[in-house]
């Protein structure tokens, strides 16, 4: 069934510009946020629903922001200002994890702490992805997705229902295999799909 020409959806590739994200030797985490951000706004447009992108090229945001403070804040900010003047049923903030534990892998779903819609949103993308990808296309019983409270800004700031989604770790060897197959973004992109749409039901 397809969703009404209202509904909105922000879809935001994190990064971007002189802003690499997170980085391993060439691989920068802003490429791979745009090309799952791509597909997912493609994906999404399918099924009916009205996509924004914060960025649809390699930029970071911060001359779109007013505010008189560091380049950073400012690129936060017109992410922030992106979702909340758009209105969305829901919006999705992509990134890629990393950390100094070489073994840290899995998909990791965050919402702002006290938020019960965005954790709800959460729970139904960590679902899809369990469902999808690690059950379906990595035929994986030892990993899941996981669902976390945290404050960051981009869930702090806005005023709708969203989540950051970290599709893999690049410092993990596996997972850095699969953040950059077409296959895995393909089925990551379509488990946030499904998750998102199941969310809308619920709530609609």
């Amino acid at each position: 069934m397809c969703s009404s020409d209202l509904d909105v959806i922000v879809v935001d590739p994190g990064h971007g510009g002189i802003d690499g994200g997170t980085s391993v030797g060439e691989l920068l985490e802003k490429n791979i946020n745009l090309d799952i951000g791509l597909k997912l706004k493609k994906e999404l447009k399918k099924e009916g629903y009205k996509v924004i992108m914060t960025r649809e090229k390699d930029e970071s945001l911060e001359k779109y922001s007013d505010i008189n403070s560091s380049r950073y804040r400012k690129d936060l900010n017109a992410r922030k200002c992106i979702v909340n003047d758009n209105d969305p049923i829901v919006f999705v903030s992509i990134h890629v994890n990393s950390s100094k534990k070489p073994s840290a892998r899995g998909v990791k779903i965050y919402h702002y702490p006290t938020s019960i819609e965005g954790k709800k949103l959460a729970q139904s993308i960590c679902y899809s992805v369990d469902n999808v990808v690690y059950e379906g296309l990595l035929r994986e019983n030892s990993i899941r997705a996981e669902v976390i409270g945290e404050n960051y800004y981009i869930l702090r700031e806005t005023e709708n229902t969203g989540v950051l989604v970290e599709v893999g770790f690049i410092t993990n060897e596996e997972d850095r295999k699969l953040i950059t197959d077409d296959k895995y973004q393909d089925k990551i992109v379509f488990a946030i799909k499904e998750g998102i749409k199941e969310y809308i039901r619920e709530v609609k």
